[in-house]
């Protein structure tokens, strides 16, 4: 009885964390659009703050996540790549929430599985079944949606590639991770990210992240918090229940955002727009369910 009642504490304890990590994401992505907007802040200077935020924290937490050891990143070429990719697929992503609108932009990312899967089966030579490749081509069909969407109403198709690059870019990562994980801590993996996002945003955003307004700074920081505390909160989550469950509330991040955009930013969406996005969201959901 008691061993039951614990399970169950577990069990709601990760759930929470798992809500917790979609509430912060979907969060940042409106904190970014909304910084934008209002106060001008760009991507880079927005990018800036969430690896040097990302850094600090690691920092304060290599007790539980591992010891930093910072010359990895140049001597692991795995890790190296890692960190550079995802350095600069952030400030790509968040070029594509402030130009495209944080739903649309969620919508399109959301499709990572998808890659993921693609990339797994290329370079580590991992088999797909046949139920693969019918989610494969529903999420290019979602796809082919949301683009004709735009083609036909005069959208932004060149941050929508982008928007699909950045997806294909955190597919990608997942994969590397999931080699990184057995010769590098959390803390290393991490912190290559952010480094090498520091290291990018910097030099494009230049004094512009020292010039901002105290609003402006206010909003960077928080929605650098957010997001750190969304990697976060998935990851602690994984410790109460099992990958699967965990990875599959995901799928609620760009349906949450979808849904606080246009009640919170008044982003409208076609419905072609909508039933791509939802046709993405299922086969990545499937694709996540069948490979775990």
């Amino acid at each position: 009885m008691e061993q039951s009642t614990a399970h169950r504490s577990h069990e709601i304890r990760g759930l929470a964390l798992a809500i917790t990590s979609v509430l912060c994401f979907a969060t940042t992505s409106i904190l970014l659009s909304y910084a934008n907007t209002v106060h001008g802040v760009d991507s880079w200077v927005a990018s800036a703050y969430r690896g040097l935020v990302g850094l600090i924290v690691i920092l304060t937490m290599q007790g539980s996540t591992g010891k930093l050891q910072i010359h990895h990143i140049l001597t692991n070429r795995l890790l190296f790549i890692r960190g550079l990719l995802g350095g600069a697929t952030i400030p790509a992503y968040y070029i594509c929430i402030m130009e495209l609108g944080p739903g649309r932009a969620g919508l399109i990312g959301g499709s990572y599985p998808l890659f993921a899967a693609i990339f797994a089966m290329i370079l580590i030579k991992e088999g797909l079944n046949r139920s693969y490749f019918v989610y494969i081509g529903l999420a290019m069909l979602g796809l082919v949606g949301i683009f004709a969407e735009a083609a036909l109403d005069g959208g932004k198709p060149l941050f929508d590639l982008l928007s699909i690059g950045t997806a294909a870019a955190g597919g990608l990562c997942v994969v590397m991770i999931r080699h990184l994980r057995h010769s590098e801590s959390t803390t290393n993996i991490f912190a290559a990210q952010c480094v090498f996002t520091v290291i990018i945003a910097v030099f494009m955003a230049g004094d512009r992240i020292l010039n901002l307004e105290p609003l402006a700074f206010g909003f960077c920081v928080l929605a650098a918090i957010t997001v750190v505390g969304g990697q976060l909160s998935i990851t602690e989550s994984f410790r109460y229940i099992n990958v699967a469950r965990g990875s599959t509330l995901q799928m609620l991040t760009p349906a949450l955002t979808v849904t606080l955009s246009a009640a919170l930013l008044g982003e409208q969406f076609a419905l072609l727009e909508l039933v791509g996005g939802v046709a993405i969201l299922y086969a990545s959901y499937r694709i996540v369910v069948c490979k775990i």
